[in-house]
């Protein structure tokens, strides 16, 4: 098939979403032509081919972090996605669509839908439907819950990440046509295990890592503030991400009197994120709510119980007591509790470090694109009855 995927970000800009799409084109690229077209950044090439994946990123205005997108970069970026597929198009037509957040990537799919007839594949990623740190969340806004509905319905098919995402269309949006539940997965990491000192870690340290972006939504003031509520100078918090947040962050940790203990990392490689990983005690992240969460299985992957909000996607992979533990939203005390808890206990830790390899393994990434290649064919072939 001649695949063409549509992500506003994808990587190195965004998060998850980005990360997810980009798993599922390289392995879909095994078997299939696969062109991308996303948002372009200074630095970035406009094109690159990448794992057989063929990347065009369009030129926009106002994009100013690699980690976070304007509300003017993801307005530019409708038109010229749409120039450039259509451009694209004039060569050889595609077999189908994938496109890839309701807003701000959905109204370009449902329009090219419509100019190339082609089957359109609709992916609701969980912030497009779903933002509570958001004002403006597409939940909140009655001309965002509009434009969502259309794209939702103009949709040939539509799939979601989570079975909370799936419920959040229902839900919020009134979208009682099927949704094909396809979770993202992650496949097992390969890098070179390193020793805490090459690391700048401590031996006599407990760790607590998180990853993500350091934006409202992941809630990492929470997390600083549970480093308080422990109390204990062994116990120190590693974040890595960057985001617009990180200044807050760093204000924070010092006005609480724990900036010695909390480390804000920035970027890593993914070798050196792994290698991290894998250093550590314990994963957390006491976010407001997560579409699905890629970063726990990569997480898990490593072996590291987790500490997390019982809040969102990560609900289809996590089990409190069984994966580690699932606390509310915005519950300081209990984030603090649950990683003291398992200080104190570090054969617990272990094995549910060893469950968690095994489960993190029923989702891996090839998996996911399988999943994906099924049902695009599936489409293909209804369409054009």
């Amino acid at each position: 098939m001649r695949i063409l995927l549509l992500n506003y970000e994808f990587p190195p800009l965004g998060g998850g979403g980005g990360v997810a799409c980009f798993d599922v084109a390289r392995h879909l690229a095994k078997r299939h032509h696969v062109d991308v077209v996303t948002t372009g950044f200074e630095g970035v090439p406009s094109f690159e081919l990448r794992d057989g994946v063929r990347i065009h990123r369009v030129p926009v205005l106002a994009r100013k972090h690699r980690e976070t997108a304007t509300k003017l970069s993801m307005l530019m970026y409708l038109p010229a996605a749409v120039r450039t597929v259509l451009q694209l198009s004039r060569t050889q037509p595609y077999d189908v669509m994938n496109t890839w957040f309701a807003v701000p990537t959905g109204p370009v799919g449902a329009l090219l839908s419509r100019l190339l007839g082609l089957p359109n594949l609709l992916t609701l990623v969980g912030g497009d439907l779903y933002d509570p740190s958001k004002r403006m969340s597409p939940h909140r806004s009655a001309p965002m819950r509009a434009a969502v509905r259309w794209v939702l319905r103009s949709a040939t098919s539509v799939t979601a990440i989570s079975s909370d995402t799936m419920a959040r269309a229902r839900d919020y949006f009134g979208f009682s046509r099927a949704i094909e539940v396809i979770q993202l997965g992650v496949d097992r990491p390969e890098f070179s295990p390193a020793e805490r000192t090459d690391l700048g870690l401590s031996d006599d340290k407990f760790y607590v890592v998180s990853v993500g972006r350091l934006v409202p939504r992941k809630a990492f003031a929470d997390l600083i503030a549970a480093m308080v509520a422990i109390d204990a100078a062994e116990v120190e918090l590693l974040i890595v991400g960057e985001g617009p947040e990180r200044g807050r962050l760093e204000s924070l940790a010092e006005r609480l009197g724990v900036a010695n203990r909390v480390h804000l990392m920035g970027l890593l490689s993914e070798e050196r994120k792994y290698q991290l990983l894998a250093a550590s005690d314990v994963f957390a992240l006491t976010s407001m709510h997560e579409g699905f969460g890629l970063v726990f299985l990569e997480a898990m992957h490593c072996g590291l119980p987790i500490v997390a909000t019982d809040e969102g996607g990560q609900r289809d992979i996590l089990e409190d007591g069984k994966t580690g533990f699932l606390v509310q939203p915005g519950d300081v005390a209990a984030v603090a509790a649950k990683i003291a808890w398992l200080r104190e206990r570090p054969e617990e830790c272990r094995l549910l470090g060893l469950h968690n390899r095994k489960r993190a393994s029923l989702f891996s990434a090839a998996r996911c694109a399988e999943a994906y290649e099924e049902l695009m064919v599936s489409v293909c072939r209804d369409f054009r009855r």
